[in-house]
């Protein structure tokens, strides 16, 4: 299996995609140094996409081969859980992509260092005639890509990672089975003073806290309105 990276200089953004967001920028990387990096989407729902294509090359890149893509991934999501930040891979035809979903509960990455996530994606190469073509899709969070230094992966695969983190939801498998905390209960359990408990769906809680609230601030309206 041999690694292809990713190399700022060789992407651009996608033609295709009227709504890009995306740009060249200099950012600090893992270990604190200035690099290049593409920059991608915003906090609204900008569709943005950046492409690049390598060459079908005997000895170099071939479909039907297996190979890494590499790369230093930084954000890509938000709280909403509804950010779209992917990687696609296809030859001739779009409609036989790869696709990897670089977000919550999908592609795992090697590691995290210092708020960036290493990936080396592995894929078999689809097929195609003159090349392949690679693009970044990002929507709803900005995400921002840079290369491996040196091209040295075993370096970077060495690194001790952060510590795991329990104070947010992460990214991933890092620490929850499913990327992000299990949902809360659908039931609730209420105590009344007598010690009887009463069990009811949390959905008529929220309705009845609803319902409570509304009926509190027509109170509070009638009392002012009689007062004056």
């Amino acid at each position: 299996m041999r690694d292809l990276f990713f190399c700022p200089e060789r992407w651009e953004p996608d033609a295709m995609v009227s709504t890009n967001i995306a740009s060249r920028v200099r950012v600090k990387n893992f270990r604190g140094s200035v690099t290049d990096a593409w920059q991608l989407a915003d906090w609204w729902y900008n569709w943005t996409s950046i492409i690049s294509k390598i060459p079908i090359e005997k000895g170099w890149l071939e479909s039907g081969e297996q190979y890494r893509f590499c790369f230093w991934l930084n954000g890509g999501e938000n709280d909403r859980r509804d950010e779209v930040c992917s990687l696609e891979i296809f030859g001739d035809s779009w409609e036989d992509r790869l696709c990897f979903k670089l977000n919550r509960e999908q592609t795992k990455p090697i590691l995290e260092k210092n708020g960036w996530l290493l990936f080396a994606v592995p894929f078999t190469a689809p097929e195609a005639s003159d090349a392949l073509t690679f693009r970044f899709v990002a929507a709803g969070a900005v995400c921002t890509i840079t290369g491996i230094p040196d091209l040295d992966m075993a370096a970077c695969e060495s690194l001790t990672p952060d510590p795991r983190s329990f104070d947010r939801p992460q990214r991933h498998n890092i620490v929850f089975p499913h990327g992000w905390p299990d949902e809360q209960p659908r039931r609730v359990v209420l105590k009344g003073r007598s010690g009887r408990a009463l069990t009811l769906p949390r959905k008529a809680v929220a309705a009845a806290a609803a319902v409570g609230a509304a009926v509190l601030t027509a109170a509070l309206v009638h009392a002012v309105r009689k007062k004056k």
